[in-house]
């Protein structure tokens, strides 16, 4: 899986879909993040009838995949612990299921 750290928003982790596809695939990015950081996602609805939501817990921080109308997907971390997105964005870096654009 391919990742872009974001350089204009501060803690935005993103990752493009690949060339001829109009979105990304979740199943293999959801396995690659818990591989990576050992977490187990969980889907929820946001509000009553909102979009249903991919998101895991890592050290007691709620972080939350977000499917862009691009087809791209997003992590932003720039809500989350300090400690917690050095840690996050360590571990993505180091993985070999990820590689930096």
């Amino acid at each position: 899986m391919r990742f872009i750290l974001d350089e204009r928003r501060f803690g935005l982790v993103s990752f493009p879909r690949p060339k001829g596809r109009t979105r990304i695939p979740l199943e293999p990015l959801q396995g690659a993040l818990e591989a990576t950081l050992g977490v187990r996602f969980e889907i929820k609805r946001e509000r009553l009838f909102g979009p249903k939501i991919l998101s895991f817990m890592y050290m007691g921080e709620r972080v939350k995949l977000r499917l862009q109308d691009s087809g791209d997907a997003q992590i932003d971390l720039g809500a989350v612990d300090d400690d917690v997105r050095e840690i996050i964005l360590e571990h993505i870096r180091q993985s070999h299921d990820f590689e930096a654009l």
